[in-house]
């Protein structure tokens, strides 16, 4: 199901913002385009943690996938064109953007609930690679049907796949009430926007990490290959696609190293992409930086992983619902962020300071907890 939701999703917002690159030649603004299903999911953020808490996450997705159709598919019978219907798509998008992220944090809180402890580490591993599919499918279809297709038939084609999502979300089961048949739940759940556990919020921390990372390797899909390689589009287009090969082979060793994972301390998780990331950008010789930089990504989605199936894993019943917010809201935040700061010390400074800056402060918040530490 995450597969189809993402798959459409991703196809919508690259047309979406090809359009509007095209109408402005702005960059920036077709980038906002990209980034704009994050921001309502992030302002609703309290209200999300809420209802997540308190319904069955198997109706929470069935609705936010009813309302992305209806919506999706009032675009496609929408009787105008051009600026009108590009300005009136992404107010949708904005709206869209919450659902979309009820659906993939109603699901994880399904998993959890449902899931046995041992199956909850692969299981969730499956949905990532799902939803990764389902990106890289999207973008896949989404660059040569831009020329054939019109945004129209764009939004009725999402409109089909979300049919198809929603079919699939009718089959998931009915999870329970929250905390129902867990040991341990406490009675009165948290209301609060925030992680009680010290633990989880250390882990957390090193979450948002990957999030920084993601918002480098936006940027560097342009700056590796043009400013340290000195190559035009076509390398930019190796890079990119090299790139996505990469990322899903991360989760599948992610897949095949379950074990691993859960036995490593979760420090080295966020240590281990640094050393071949500095390799790649201080060589700077096409096929060294290559080998190194997709190494960097392989780890990067290593960590995702780990991370992100810690989280759910360890988090008690009552906070899985803050867990699957914070990541639905702050994790685009912080790639939001980086890409602001690692994209300005990229253009004023040049890569290497770029990547001098993503590894100081991997450093930085890996070891604060023993920088922290008075001595006795």
């Amino acid at each position: 199901m995450l597969f189809v939701n993402t798959l459409g999703s991703f196809f919508v917002l690259l047309r979406l913002s090809t359009a509007v690159s095209d109408a402005t030649g702005s960059g920036l603004l077709a980038g906002a385009v990209l980034s704009a299903p994050w921001l309502p999911a992030l302002i609703l953020a309290p209200f999300l943690n809420r209802i997540l808490g308190e319904r069955d996450p198997g109706r929470l997705v069935r609705i936010a996938e009813a309302t992305s159709l209806v919506l999706t598919a009032s675009l496609a019978a929408l009787p105008v064109s051009g600026t009108a219907l590009v300005v009136v798509a992404v107010s949708v998008v904005l709206v869209r953007g919450f659902f979309e992220a009820m659906t993939r944090s109603a699901t994880s809180v399904l998993l959890r609930r449902l899931v046995d402890a041992r199956r909850l580490n692969r299981a969730n591993t499956f949905a990532e690679i799902g939803k990764l599919a389902g990106t890289s499918a999207g973008a896949a279809a989404a660059g040569p049907l831009s020329g054939a297709l019109g945004p129209h038939a764009f939004f009725a084609l999402n409109a089909l796949t979300l049919a198809g999502s929603l079919l699939l979300a009718g089959t998931l089961p009915k999870a329970g009430p929250p905390g129902a048949g867990e040991e341990g739940a406490a009675s009165g759940r948290p209301r609060r926007l925030r992680l009680e556990d010290p633990a989880l919020r250390r882990l957390f921390a090193l979450f948002l990490l990957v999030a920084f990372w993601q918002g480098f390797h936006t940027v560097a899909v342009n700056v590796v290959p043009r400013d340290v390689l000195g190559g035009g589009t076509s390398l930019v287009g190796v890079f990119v696609a090299l790139s996505a090969v990469a990322i899903f082979a991360g989760s599948f060793a992610a897949l095949s190293a379950q074990r691993r994972l859960t036995r490593m301390p979760a420090e080295v998780w966020a240590i281990a992409p640094m050393a071949p990331l500095a390799a790649a950008i201080a060589i700077a010789r096409v096929g060294p930086t290559l080998a190194g930089y997709l190494i960097f990504l392989v780890l990067f989605e290593v960590a995702y992983v780990a991370y992100n199936n810690r989280l759910l894993a360890q988090a008690r019943p009552e906070e899985v619902p803050v867990v699957v917010t914070l990541r639905a809201t702050l994790l685009p935040a912080g790639v939001i962020v980086s890409i602001l700061v690692v994209g300005l010390l990229a253009d004023l400074a040049g890569p290497l300071v770029a990547v001098l800056a993503v590894i100081a402060v991997t450093v930085l918040v890996t070891a604060a907890p023993w920088l922290g530490r008075r001595p006795r």
